[in-house]
């Protein structure tokens, strides 16, 4: 058996999020994970047991989501990157592909994790072209006090405020080891937050908390005052899945035993 490590890219609005739905007594919900492992199946002519990284909801982007599988197959890492994005929908593609440990874990083996939300602000007409990866508010912001309430999310915290309900999580403390906002032009705010993981909803909760201390609803010290209390009542709303992106995921790989090296044919 050989397995691959595939980095996925996806325009999320039209899909039902990365993880296979299969409604009873309906047809199964157009998902990342149900589209690609389809896909992958037929590129290597045997079903297969894709697992992804991040389970990304529904309307939210990847840049950068991290896929596995494994068969019987040997096929050159390019020529299967190629084959299967030959195959994808216009709104998803497969950057690039590669071998990895048979024990490795997409899930267990990440150790690193980049969001990113994208905000368009003040009295300006609304997004056109690029709509469906920005979120709209028609509040004029202000970026330093996003920022000031940006560093005080940085650390090991108990994130329980910045999480749905029903996150589903035995643990909901995490590490945040960065969280920047930017000027990304006249209009645009950016988000960025590199953690060690990511709670559900928690990175749109924590835009709309900077978006409400931007606005001036909220002070920055509201962050401070959520971790303090757990109190989801300090914290912003949910933001729309449209301005996020997974940017991208790190992986600390298993040792190898050395079996699994393929090289690309030239000949082809």
């Amino acid at each position: 058996m050989v397995r691959y490590r595939l980095i996925v890219a996806y325009e999320g609005t039209e899909f039902h999020g990365w993880q296979k739905q299969e409604p009873k007594n309906a047809p199964p919900l157009r998902t990342v994970q149900g589209v690609l492992e389809s896909v992958v199946s037929k590129v290597v002519r045997e079903p297969v047991i894709l697992v992804g990284a991040s389970r990304t909801d529904s309307g939210v982007h990847a840049k950068g989501q991290v896929a596995a599988f494994s068969t019987n197959r040997e096929i050159p890492p390019e020529r299967l990157a190629r084959a299967i994005t030959s195959r994808c929908p216009e709104d998803l593609q497969i950057l690039s592909a590669d071998v990895v440990p048979e024990g490795f874990d997409p899930i267990a083996d990440a150790i690193i994790k980049k969001y990113r939300y994208q905000i368009q602000h003040g009295r300006v007409i609304r997004p056109l072209f690029d709509r469906r990866t920005v979120w709209t508010t028609h509040h004029d912001l202000d970026l330093q006090r996003m920022k000031d309430g940006a560093a005080r999310l940085v650390g090991t915290h108990d994130f329980e405020p910045f999480a749905s309900a029903n996150h589903g999580r035995e643990t909901t403390v995490r590490t945040i080891l960065e969280c920047d906002v930017e000027c990304s032009s006249g209009n645009r705010i950016t988000i960025e937050v590199v953690g060690n993981g990511f709670l559900y909803n928690m990175v749109r909760i924590i835009a709309g908390s900077l978006l409400e201390i931007g606005r001036g609803a909220r002070s920055p010290e509201s962050i401070d005052q959520a971790f303090s209390s757990g109190d989801r009542s300090l914290t912003g709303p949910t933001l729309g899945p449209q301005g996020l992106s997974l940017e991208w995921i790190e992986h600390e790989l298993p040792e190898s035993d050395g079996s699994q090296h393929i090289e690309e044919d030239s000949s082809r």
